[in-house]
């Protein structure tokens, strides 16, 4: 007789290991791609991060020296005794520097441009008596809103 025949074999054959190998190949590429990207997706994020941190701090220092302008201005302003005509007068030659009267004493706004499509508003109250108070420092974006850029929702009315 033939004892060939009967015998099976128990263990897995070579086909099986070669896929499973090329199957964790792939994964591994995939996987080692994907890192690649993700790292220089971060890389670009954190360059463009820094670029405009150094926009907002060259912007923040020109505002403070704005702010120290305008400080001089109420500090001659008041030792004239007419406080909000001649630091009216004195900040108005002050470029960008908008001065409205307010409830003792004046208001100043300005705005220092940070890149394209942000800058920093700022807005200072001045004392009569002396010293001021910052109303508001904050980046805000510059970009005009037109017609073009507000979606159409519907109201609910039928026309």
């Amino acid at each position: 007789m033939n004892k060939k025949k009967g015998f099976r074999g128990l263990g897995l054959g070579v086909g099986y290991v070669s896929v499973m190998m090329i199957f964790a190949v792939v994964c591994l590429t995939l996987f080692a791609v994907l890192s690649f990207r993700a790292a220089k997706s971060n890389d670009a994020f954190n360059e463009r991060s820094g670029d405009f941190l150094k926009q907002y701090y060259e912007a923040d220092s020109k505002a403070k020296e704005i702010l120290a302008q305008l400080d001089e201005c109420a500090n001659s302003a008041v030792n004239s005794g007419f406080f909000a005509d001649s630091f009216e007068f004195s900040a108005g030659e002050i470029e960008g520097v908008r001065v409205t009267p307010a409830m003792g004493g004046c208001r100043a706004e300005y705005n220092v441009q940070i890149n394209d499509t942000c800058e920093l508003a700022v807005r200072v109250t001045f004392k009569g008596s002396g010293g001021y108070e910052i109303g508001l420092w904050q980046s805000k974006s510059s970009a005009v809103d037109g017609d073009d850029s507000h979606i159409n929702v519907w109201d609910g009315n039928i026309p």
